[in-house]
């Protein structure tokens, strides 16, 4: 059975810290295939991260190990924990960014690591290992945990070691749930969830919930711009203009037909989006 692990994060393509990660879990775990998610959420912006991974999880083999690590906390006393399913397993800081997927995947157990017994975990069962020797000697980084701490970590439970002396149960996790629509009569109001690479604004309004009768509205810097109604491809808008429709995640977004709509409306995560319910003519 192949060692899947992915790997989502906030750390970029420009630097080093992706590499560094991988390189501890294959110095560690030489038969691990580790899979990117992305390394583009902005920088501690944990409730996208977690919108991410709860939406792209279940389309890994069972048995795949997720890592995701945004991690405004790190170098505190915040956990680390590792959450089982009967699908998948879990590791990240207890910040809220596994909650949505773990409640999706289900929840066997939840463990926390404790870290001073991991590092002589670490020194007993990889004595000879050049990277876990370099770990240790330059001390774990308070900056730096996903490779120090998250990466070995990783390599551990998908090389079978036992950790019940370097984890302990743990009974919850900190919750984090994405923002509910708000419904009024004859309105819905969400929010811009998440803004992918092409400037699609995502949503949290499901797609079950809106029709193509409605009139579909931005608000972004206190102005409430119009976007029209539900198409269901991109080829449907006119080009450079903008449009609504249901994306790959199932959720309303909002684009521009060969262009961005985070540019064309400046807009960011947490702007509203409004639907109004169109009027019921014998109303």
């Amino acid at each position: 059975m192949r060692k899947i692990v992915t790997f989502t994060s906030d750390f970029g393509l420009n630097d080093s810290y992706v590499a560094e990660v991988k390189g501890v879990i294959s110095a560690l775990c030489g038969d691990a295939y580790i899979i990117d998610i992305t390394h583009g959420v902005e920088p501690g912006n944990i409730r996208a991260a977690s919108f991410v991974l709860a939406g792209s999880f279940a389309y890994f083999p069972q048995h795949t190990l997720h890592l995701a690590v945004v991690d405004p906390g790190v170098g505190t006393l915040r956990d680390i924990i590792l959450i089982e399913s009967e699908e998948y397993t879990f590791i990240g800081p207890d910040n809220g960014i596994l909650f949505e997927t773990a409640q999706k995947a289900g929840i066997r157990k939840i463990r926390a690591l404790l870290r001073e017994r991991f590092s002589g975990l670490l020194e007993h069962v990889f004595p000879d290992n050049s990277v876990v020797r370099t770990i240790l000697e330059n001390g774990v980084s308070s900056t730096f945990h996903g490779r120090d701490v998250f990466a070995p970590f990783v390599a551990c439970v998908l090389e079978g070691i036992p950790l019940d002396e370097a984890t302990v149960p743990k009974k919850s996790m900190v919750e984090l749930s994405l923002p509910q629509p708000l419904r009024e009569a004859g309105q819905t109001t969400g929010e811009v969830i998440y803004i992918d690479r092409f400037g699609n604004l995502i949503s949290n309004i499901r797609g079950a919930d809106v029709s193509e009768e409605d009139e579909i509205f931005l608000k972004t810097g206190g102005e409430i711009k119009p976007v029209g109604r539900l198409r269901e491809t991109y080829a449907q808008g006119v080009s450079g203009y903008p449009l609504a429709l249901i994306g790959s995640r199932g959720y309303l977004e909002i684009g521009v037909n060969g262009g961005s709509a985070k540019d064309s409306f400046r807009a960011s995560s947490g702007d509203e989006i409004i639907l109004l319910k169109k009027a019921d003519e014998d109303g």
